[in-house]
This record gives structure tokens, C-alpha cells and sequence, in this order.
């Protein structure tokens, strides 16, 4: 499916999913360690936002490819994907943000002062993002 219809479908539910994230066979912490429930999508200029209810938050530059089913969402191809979040029991805010940041090897100046940014290179091997 497109972008734009898995947008729609995700805010049509009234139970969103939820799992662990992987982003280019890389897992976020320990693999099923962690969960993080969607709480909303917007896809707008070939960029599709997923917001979680931790406020966190992943970028999906030109997402294409996307299954989703009852068990996973997997987002096979894009050209970029940033994943934010933020220090543990601090204030959500720009200076104690983390991202990840996924790329080809050109990676954009910081247009706000973050926390720290880590910048890595994208495995093709491996779906962009998977949510199990």
C-alpha cells in the first residue's frame, strides 16, 4: 500500500498498533525490549510522520512498499528516516531530544539545537522501518 492510504487507515483505528522498532535491521535497544503505540500519522510532500504516545516520533522520507497486518508494519523502502525521542525524565523539549538519523550519507545541517544526533548509514539489506 501507499503512504497516503496506510495514513488514513492508521488514524481510521480506533486500536493502534504498537511493537518494537527496527529501522534498517538495526534494533532499538534489545530486540522486543521496548514498545511504542502509535498514536497518530500524517503523510504531507512525500514525508510520512508516525507520533507515538511517548511523544516520540518517526520521519519517513519517500516511505514506499508498506505492508501492514495484524502482526507487523513494515515499510520496505525510503530515502531517509529519523527517529526522535528523548532523554528518560526529561522535559520534551529540542536540547534533550535524540535522533537517529538514516540516511545515504548526506546528512542535513541541524536546524534546531538537539541533544545529540546520531547519523547512520542505510542498509539496504533490510526493511527501512519495521514496527513487531
Amino acid at each position: 500500500m501507499d503512504a497516503n492510504e496506510f495514513s488514513k487507515i492508521i488514524n481510521f483505528l480506533k486500536e493502534k498498533p504498537g511493537g518494537t522498532l527496527r529501522f534498517y535491521g538495526e534494533w532499538l535497544g534489545r530486540p522486543y525490549d521496548n514498545y511504542h503505540k502509535i498514536l497518530e500519522c500524517n503523510f504531507n510532500e512525500g514525508i510520512l510522520i508516525i507520533k507515538f504516545y511517548d511523544g516520540e516520533l518517526i520521519k519517513i522520507w519517500n516511505p514506499n512498499n508498506i505492508v501492514f497486518n495484524d502482526n507487523e508494519l513494515i515499510i520496505n523502502e525510503s530515502t531517509s528516516v529519523e527517529f526522535i525521542r528523548y532523554y528518560y525524565g526529561k522535559p520534551k523539549t529540542d536540547v534533550n531530544s535524540i535522533i537517529n538519523r538514516y540516511s545515504n550519507g548526506e546528512f542535513p545541517k541541524q536546524s534546531v539545537e538537539t541533544g545529540k544526533v546520531y547519523n547512520k548509514i542505510i542498509n539496504r539489506s533490510y526493511p527501512a522501518v519495521e514496527l513487531l
